[in-house]
């Protein structure tokens, strides 16, 4: 019997702790623009959420937007080569190359250092900047620019490391 006691109580304690953790990424995913990827996100970290705080969490998805923006860079890369002939889709994916590979990947260093250093105030404004680059290539470098008309998968990719820097202006905002 003691045994059985001894069980249910860690069980209802797990089950208790795991229920907490499920509340904060509630609580932090339904502030996201698509909250079914930012759980999912979320609850794909390495070792699980079980136990993890807002700067883990932080740390984790600044991880995910530094392999995203690399992962985008081999894409515009490849664009860049692809396009040789077609100087506006050329034009469009080196400005591109420079907003995503060196703004927004300095940006995701630049945040993770204001993370380290615990400059909480700081680290929303740091994680914006990721974003403007994101969309610098999109939308181009002027709001009189005409956005190019991209039917690659850049706007896709673009859009996913745009939820990632979502997630972390939401736990930036929680800290």
């Amino acid at each position: 019997m003691a045994q059985t006691s001894m069980v249910l109580v860690f069980l209802l304690f797990a089950a208790s702790s795991y229920a907490t953790q499920g509340v904060e990424l509630d609580s932090i995913c339904k502030q996201a623009e698509n909250p079914t990827f930012c759980l999912n996100l979320l609850n794909s970290k390495p070792g699980g959420v079980a136990g993890a705080d807002l700067v883990d969490l932080a740390n984790y998805a600044l991880d995910v937007a530094r392999a995203n923006i690399t992962t985008t860079t081999k894409l515009i890369k490849r664009l860049i080569r692809r396009n040789v002939n077609d100087t506006e889709a050329r034009d469009h994916y080196r400005l591109c190359l420079n907003q995503i590979h060196k703004g927004a990947l300095n940006k995701v260093e630049f945040t993770q250092m204001t993370l380290n250093s615990g400059d909480y105030q700081s680290l929303n404004v740091a994680a914006s900047g990721i974003r403007t680059h994101i969309e610098l290539c999109i939308d181009g470098e002027s709001p009189s620019d005409t956005p190019y008309n991209d039917t690659s998968l850049l706007p896709t990719y673009a859009n996913v490391i745009s939820q990632v820097v979502d997630i972390i202006l939401i736990i930036s905002n929680n800290l």
